[in-house]
């Protein structure tokens, strides 16, 4: 936005958990946690919510945002507004034959390491203007589904190394 104040026409894309079935944002590193600690971990009860959104479906918003610029506009790119993070662990956990598990909030630092300030947020986001403005429409899959879909024997195969 300094760039905006100094006359740059520029427009923002707010990125969700971007996904399709190799990477998936912040749950990525989760992924190669649940891996090292043998767990797939979420804080408290998991309630807490991260917006997501298909790989496929971000490349068209951004040819959507960049055919229809707004100078200052801040589009959302979220096809999901928020998938509970126990969720998320319990698809992880079944990928990986490990079992899901709460971690307490005071243990989280610990267990999650750096990825510890991110993993008990609670980050619903809306993307309600961007689909009315620039008529974006997702059309998936979900995050649960690309999860449920990944190759997890890679992953495994990493652990015995």
């Amino acid at each position: 936005m300094e760039l905006a104040e100094k006359g740059v026409s520029v427009a923002v894309v707010r990125l969700p958990q971007v996904h399709d079935t190799e990477r998936q944002g912040l749950i990525s590193p989760l992924l190669a946690i649940a891996v090292d600690k043998g767990v797939s971990g979420y804080v408290g009860d998991g309630a807490n919510r991260w917006p997501a959104a298909p790989v496929a479906d971000v490349a068209k918003l951004y040819r959507l945002a960049l055919e229809h610029h707004q100078a200052g506009a801040r589009w959302h790119a979220v096809a999901e507004e928020g998938v509970s993070a126990k969720a998320i662990a319990e698809v992880l956990a079944e990928g990986l034959g490990i079992p899901a598990v709460p971690i307490a909030a005071d243990d989280a630092p610990a267990h999650f390491g750096w990825m510890g300030m991110f993993a008990g947020l609670d980050m619903p986001a809306s993307s309600a203007w961007t689909r009315d403005v620039l008529g974006w429409q997702p059309s998936g899959p979900d995050l649960l589904s690309d999860l449920r879909a990944m190759d997890y024997a890679r992953w495994r195969e990493a652990a015995r190394v």
